[in-house]
This record gives C-alpha cells, structure tokens and sequence, in this order.
C-alpha cells in the first residue's frame, strides 16, 4: 500500500503519475486513430509527434535536480546539465545520421555470402548487451577509488587490470556467436568477422570506462565522432570504426599506459560473477532485439523497432546524466550525516533521500512515456503499415527501461540477488515469447509480463529505500 501512495503523495508525483497514465493511455489509442485518418491527417500526426519529440528533448535540456523538498523540482540547475546530456547522447545522435546514409553501401559488400548490413547489425545488435558483461569488471577493479574522484589514481589502476580483463571477456563473445551461427547457419568468414567485429566493439566499449567515470562528456562524444566519421568514409571497413574510436580512448590516457604492462588479473569468482550480474541486468533492455535477429534471420522491420526503442534510451541517458548525480550526492550527505548528525537531523536526511530517489524516478518514468507518445504519433503517420509493431515496441521497450532503472536502484542499494532474478525472469519471459509467437505478439507478451514485474520491482524499491540508512550502511554494519 505505501508503494501505491508514494506515486501521489505529494503534487510533484501525482503530476508525474498523470503525465504517465495519460500518455499511456493516449498511446494505446494512436493504432485505432491511424486506420481512421487519411493520408494528410497522417503526415498532421506524424508532425504533432515530431513537434512533441522536440518540445519533450527541450524540456530535458533544462537539466535540474529530481526535486528537493521544498524547492521547485523542475527548476534548472545549470546550463550544463542540458549539454553534458546532449554530449551523452552523441552515439544515439551520430549513429542515427550516419547508417541510413552508408546502408546502401554496405548492402553491396558480403562476407562469406553474407550481406555485410546483416553483420554489422547483428554486431549492434550483440554490443550493447555484451558490454553491461564486458565493463561490469572494471568498476569493481576501481570501485574503492571512486569516492575519492582522483581520475589519475583511477586510470593507473584501470590500465593495470584492462589488458587482462579484455581477455578474459573475449569469450563472452562465444555465448552470442553460437545462437547466431544455430540460428542462421553462416559462413565461417560471416561468423569470423562477426567474432572479430564483436571483440574490437568490446575493445572499444572497455576504453570508454574512464571518461564514463571521470564524466568527460567531451572525450565520450570525441570517441563517437570518430566512430562515425570512419563509418562515414569507409563504410565497409568494418574494423575501422570501433578501433579508431578506441585510439582516441587510448591517446588520452597518455603516461599511464606504461602501468598495463603489468597485466593484472582479476580473481576469477568476483570476474565471473560481475559477468553474469552484467548479463542479466543489461538483458532487460538489449535481449528483446537480439532474440528478434535470431527468429527472423535479421529481417524484421529494424527501423521501426530501433526508432521504438529510442524513448527509452533517451529517458535512461537523461537519468544517469542529469538525475543519477543528485542522488549520489543525497547518498554521501546520509553518510555524513551518520557520522556527525543526532538522530533527528539524520531523520530528515534519509526522507530527503527517499523523497529525491523517488522523483528521480518518477521522473524518469514520465518523461520516457511522453516520447513513447510522441514516438509513436510520429512512426504512425510515417508508416502506418506498421503501427501496432510501433506502439508495441515503444511501450514495452518504456517497460524495459523502468524495470532496468529500478533494478539497478535494488543492485545499488545492495538488493543484487534481487535485481538479478528480476532481470532473469523477463530473460525467460522474452525467450519463450519470441520463439512461440510472432514479433508483434512477443512484444505484446513482454509488455504484459514487464508491467507485472515493474509493479513488483516497485513494491520492492519501495521497501527498501524507505529506509535507505539501514539498507546502505547499518545492516551491514551490524552483520560484522
């Protein structure tokens, strides 16, 4: 019950509750309003929808805190918020420009009688959910330097343990090549260069740990820039794109490279259980599409399933970039306040804390059901052929991402069994789905079975940052 009152139990959450409802709603309407407009009310739906895009990603360039008590939580907290987003995003941004422009050059190349399109998007597809698996390792080899923020300690320490732990990833990449090959009975030279594409992608991803950390939004948005000029000039040199974007990675972490010759590397246990946890909790938002190649031999509608899916990684982005920040700092002030404060001071800290996470969220959540909206209105109007698969994959895709948000909120606050059975439980869900059902059906199963488990990811969250000095710090202080 108390996890049903938090989403209205102040103005800011019932605002934002409504925001989600609503557009829900709205957006289960857009595949009847569309089999009733005509050709010009359509091109009007999909420009409201364009309109509505642009009016939403503004609304996020405002940056601001997720709502302090007694401040207005919409009001901006600097400039900066809204160009370190923008920055952030620079993948999402290039790589839209760039494909649809080098696509019909790369659909005259084939490897091994394979298309080359068909390889480089089952390597897009794979990178994503490979590198949750691939980077999960690095944080922890320098998680204890973290709170200090001292980037120098950080990248000597990353450069020591990076070369072995690239290796010990590489065979990550075999648990993807072997369904694919089952599934599509590629070449050995397909499967080779899907291999080799894969393993630089991972390369590439692994460089990117330090300017992630050290939040050089610039050094993230030179690495995607490379990326995209190589896949603009040499579209089917398909090594060049993830190697020169990682050489930029590379040039930046100068001096400090001398420290990789130590070759360190990571215990085995913490090694592999940083893999597993990273390749259930990525799942929830990347399995869905690798599936999809799987059962239909990478022919479905890609465009529409990859414009559905951007709402969703628009408002993920804009939590950990413009929210995610605030909440760490609400996180080290509790802990302050433990050491020094008295009991009634600290009080009022751990509200303030569960009162930040929660509009965080709830922000988060809204503003991703806006662009689900939006994105459908306008993937309506442009192909209304496809409009169901449209709303289909927007709305689950929304499902996906707070699910991923509240299973990492359970994963930080130390829930991680918990936040992997979750993401465990829509890995099944979306495995038996896809291979049962067609596309259309599968996702409306997973949006079905992933409202059940946000409804349950919810309760969960709720109970255990309702007291998140007890969850963070004294529980286990009191089992030494």
């Amino acid at each position: 019950m108390r996890s049903i009152q938090s989403l209205v139990h102040d103005a800011f959450s019932r605002r934002r509750t409504a925001v989600i409802v609503s557009a829900l709603l709205l957006t289960a309407l857009v595949p009847a309003t569309v089999d009733r407009l005509a050709q010009a009310s359509l091109t009007l739906l999909a420009l409201t929808g364009g309109l509505l895009v642009v009016a939403v990603v503004a609304l996020m360039m405002r940056g601001g805190a997720p709502g302090m008590v007694g401040n207005d939580p919409d009001s901006p907290v600097s400039s900066r918020g809204g160009v370190n987003l923008l920055l952030y995003l620079s993948p999402v941004i290039f790589l839209n420009i760039v494909f649809p422009l080098v696509s019909p050059r790369m659909a005259d190349a084939t490897v091994g009688g394979v298309q080359l399109t068909y390889v480089v998007l089952a390597s897009s597809i794979t990178v994503p959910w490979l590198a949750q698996a691939a980077c999960m390792p690095a944080y922890r080899a320098i998680g204890g330097l973290m709170a200090e923020r001292d980037m120098e300690q950080i990248t000597r320490r990353f450069c020591q343990v990076w070369p072995a732990m690239f290796v010990q990833t590489l065979p990550l990449v075999g648990l993807f090549a072997v369904p694919l090959w089952l599934a599509t009975g590629w070449s050995a030279q397909a499967m080779g260069t899907y291999l080799v594409l894969c393993g630089a992608h991972v390369l590439f991803v692994q460089s990117l740990v330090l300017a992630n950390v050290g939040e050089r939004r610039g050094l993230w948005a030179l690495a995607w820039g490379a990326y995209a000029v190589a896949l603009a000039v040499a579209p089917t040199l398909w090594i060049l794109p993830p190697v020169l974007a990682a050489a930029t990675q590379i040039a930046a972490m100068g001096k400090h490279l001398t420290h990789a010759r130590s070759f360190e590397r990571l215990g085995h246990r913490n090694f592999a259980g940083d893999v597993i946890r990273g390749l259930l909790l990525g799942a929830v938002l990347w399995a869905d599409k690798f599936v999809l190649f799987l059962v239909t031999d990478g022919t479905f509608q890609v465009v529409v399933v990859f414009m559905g899916m951007l709402p969703a990684v628009l408002a993920y982005n804009f939590y950990f970039v413009n929210l995610a920040p605030h909440v760490d700092r609400a996180v080290a002030g509790l802990h302050r306040a433990i050491e020094r404060e008295p009991l009634p001071v600290l009080a009022s800290h751990s509200t303030l804390l569960s009162h930040i996470v929660d509009r965080a969220v709830l922000r988060t959540g809204a503003i991703g059901m806006a662009l689900t909206l939006a994105a459908s209105m306008l993937l309506g109007g442009l192909q209304p052929a496809h409009v169901l698969l449209a709303v289909a994959v927007s709305v689950a895709s929304w499902t996906f991402m707070m699910l991923t948000l509240l299973s990492y909120e359970l994963d930080y606050i130390g829930e991680k069994i918990t936040a992997q059975a979750l993401s465990a439980a829509h890995l099944l869900v979306c495995v038996l789905a896809f291979t049962a059902l067609g596309t259309n059906g599968a996702y409306g199963v997973l949006l079905l079975a992933d409202l059940v488990l946000v409804a349950v990811a919810w309760g969960l969250y709720k109970r255990h940052w309702v007291q998140p000095e007890y969850t963070l710090f004294w529980r286990h202080a009191t089992s030494w």
